[in-house]
């Protein structure tokens, strides 16, 4: 809080002053002109869906055009009017259209025409018929991320709909594997999922063979699993599990002990004991081993397989919005998460592109104080990197800087509401008035308002004057 006027008002009477879209997917066929041996277009013939395009491509050693209609004698004409002027195609040249119309569109080659025997003439025909348009479809159980203990039993959801014909069916996925299929609505399928870590999709096609897949839905089955103690060995000594999975140690007796041989220790420590149980939160590979026969082998790991998701995370203060005077310090605060892994650091950064780090820090709470000089709006982000090195950047809260005017106390009155007075302000700037508490000396001050400006000449009254006769008054900006 800095201090920007102190000001005596003193009156012999009281004074007190935030799925898809269902569309043929357009196409580009080529097609080849050739020549001088053989003058033609290669396809003659071609079908294609409203929407796609046709390129033809000179790959002759002479120049062609590509004009539409059919010639009758020595006129060219095309009933179905052209979509295209006649244009030339040079050498290694093309010329492209696109059809938006369904229709028969013949052409020529003006200059190769005339068949000359044992040559045809140079013609060809664009066929283009309606577009089948993709049918959509929404995975709606279960939702992503779900979990599940082994053995799962489960019903898989989906809606589907073709707003130009009709859905034939739709298939459920597990990864590529085809967990059934469904021809009519409702499109549920009951599946009992073993453990471990699912990715469901579900795959609408219709009666034209047209298809639309899903995005994935991560479903975590989990189970409880077991590694015993076989002589000098841990059995088994490589273990996959999914993500959420507990796994019991066994047989330790009094001299084993399970510990982490990595940086993370999600085992049991350096105690020996009989049995310890530990549950799996995190992706990635953790080796372990026994303590006192570790030189004999007695190692081990545990491979935590799942979603492997970027972090996510969050600008928590200042406010989208906020205003601050240039030169202000501000603490910037953030909240950053790993749903199955862990936030190796946080960079906050200011502007878009290019961006500018402000900072980096690697532990929470993720705090930073920066400044910031220039008169303007900027907008700031954290960017989040995980321990697998996935990254992420949060959404921007954009914030102002304005240049702070000198604070004056304008226009001081008695009145029979209290003392009034105005101060200049800057509007979005948080301003703190305070009075003395006791007549006659300036100091201590203590709060009577704090508020933030919305004029640049703010009117303030201190209701309280008819109680006092001499006070001084003092107005702070807070930024």
């Amino acid at each position: 809080m800095q201090i920007k006027k102190l000001i005596w008002l003193a009156t012999m009477m009281a004074a007190a002053v935030v799925n898809q879209t269902e569309t043929h997917a357009a196409v580009t066929n080529i097609i080849r002109v050739t020549g001088p041996s053989t003058f033609a277009f290669s396809p003659t013939n071609i079908q294609i869906a409203t929407g796609d395009s046709i390129c033809w491509t000179n790959v002759s050693s002479t120049t062609h055009d590509v004009t539409p209609g059919v010639r009758v004698g020595t006129t060219t004409n095309n009933a179905a009017s052209p979509q295209w002027a006649p244009t030339s195609l040079a050498l290694n040249g093309t010329f492209q259209v696109a059809f938006s119309n369904v229709g028969v569109y013949p052409y020529l080659c003006a200059k190769h025409v005339f068949a000359i025997s044992p040559r045809l003439g140079q013609t060809g025909t664009v066929t283009v018929v309606q577009a089948n348009l993709l049918p959509l479809v929404n995975l709606t159980s279960p939702t992503n991320l779900s979990t599940f203990t082994a053995p799962a039993s489960l019903t898989l959801s989906a809606t589907a709909s073709d707003a130009d014909g009709t859905v034939a069916s739709v298939q459920f996925f597990s990864g590529t594997n085809q967990l059934g299929s469904v021809s009519a609505e409702p499109y549920d399928l009951p599946v009992t999922l073993a453990a471990g870590w699912h990715q469901i999709t579900a795959r609408a096609i219709d009666t034209l063979g047209g298809s639309n897949t899903t995005e994935v839905i991560n479903v975590l089955v989990n189970s409880n699993r077991t590694v015993v103690i076989a002589g000098l060995a841990f059995s088994p000594s490589v273990l996959t599990v999914t993500v959420g999975d507990t796994v019991t140690f066994n047989g330790l007796a009094s001299f084993h002990t399970v510990t982490g041989s990595g940086v993370i220790e999600p085992f049991c420590g350096n105690a020996s004991q009989a049995s310890c149980v530990t549950t799996f939160n995190r992706v990635g590979s953790f080796p372990f081993h026994c303590n006192p026969h570790r030189a004999f082998g007695m190692t081990g790991l545990v491979q935590v397989v799942g979603p492997n998701l970027p972090p996510t995370g969050r600008i928590t203060s200042p406010a989208d919005g906020s205003v601050f005077a240039t030169n202000a310090m501000i603490t910037f605060s953030a909240e950053a998460n790993d749903r199955y892994g862990a936030v190796e650091s946080v960079r906050f950064v200011r502007g878009i592109s290019p961006l500018t780090s402000l900072g980096v820090v690697t532990n929470a709470p993720y705090t930073l104080t920066t400044n910031n000089a220039t008169v303007g709006t900027f907008a700031y982000a954290i960017l989040m990197t995980d321990d697998s090195n996935l990254t992420s950047t949060s959404a921007p809260v954009n914030i102002s800087f304005v240049a702070p005017v000198d604070i004056q106390l304008l226009s001081p009155a008695a009145s029979s509401n209290g003392f009034t007075f105005d101060y200049t302000a800057n509007p979005g700037l948080t301003y703190v008035v305070e009075g003395a508490a006791a007549d006659g000396s300036p100091v201590p001050f203590v709060p009577i308002s704090t508020n933030v400006a919305n004029t640049n000449r703010v009117a303030f009254t201190d209701p309280s004057s008819s109680n006092r006769a001499n006070r001084a008054y003092r107005v702070l900006r807070q930024q």
